[in-house]
């Protein structure tokens, strides 16, 4: 599952790891503070990402920040096992997968237009920590690790998954870090002319 691209932030909040596994990654950026720090934050940012905050036995109000604040962490930690090759921690994939089993529902048959149909259940009725134990799980299924990166701004902790068809991208946000980068580069060649 992709989170919806209506812009590279929503409510002040980085949505641009093109994952909804990611994008909660991001959701405590050095530069910008931790947005799931309080109930209200999380209720926020699921409101952002897309996802009931009433969805599955918990939603926003029973959630756990302890919870929330361990599945990013385990997700942040996946990330770099993704993208290095090397083996993740079994307690990370534990985690992982005790939101999917709880998220995890049997298909159910129903009679629609004349026929059989198989039904699923919807990743925004699910447990909003399930939706994302489940979107990261269909992406480690068929990831590339070449194109999972950290922000190329030293200054910026955000990570993406770069899916522009030459893979080149480098900065989490062009109207964010790739414009800082722009800019100074403009200033210190501006600078080297005033000096010749």
């Amino acid at each position: 599952m992709t989170t919806p691209q209506d812009g590279d932030f929503r409510d002040g909040m980085p949505f641009l790891g093109s994952r909804l596994w990611i994008d909660f990654a991001n959701s405590a950026p050095v530069a910008l503070g931790d947005f799931l720090a309080t109930p209200e934050g999380w209720a926020r940012w699921l409101a952002a990402a897309g996802l009931k905050a009433g969805g599955g036995p918990k939603g926003a109000a029973g959630a756990d920040l302890a919870e929330v604040h361990a599945l990013r962490a385990a997700l942040s930690r996946l990330f770099d096992a993704l993208q290095t090759g090397s083996r993740p921690a079994a307690s990370d994939l534990d985690l992982v997968n005790q939101y999917l089993a709880a998220g995890a529902t049997p298909p159910r048959l129903s009679w629609r237009d004349g026929g059989l149909r198989v039904e699923q259940q919807e990743a925004g009725d699910m447990d909003p920590l399930a939706a994302i134990a489940t979107d990261f799980a269909d992406f480690a299924a068929q990831h590339e690790s070449a194109r999972l990166r950290h922000c190329a701004n030293p200054e910026c902790s955000l990570i993406f998954y770069d899916t522009a068809r030459n893979g080149t991208r480098r900065w989490c946000s062009m109207s964010a870090c790739g414009n800082r980068h722009k800019v100074r580069s403009h200033r210190m060649r501006a600078a080297k002319l005033e000096c010749s």
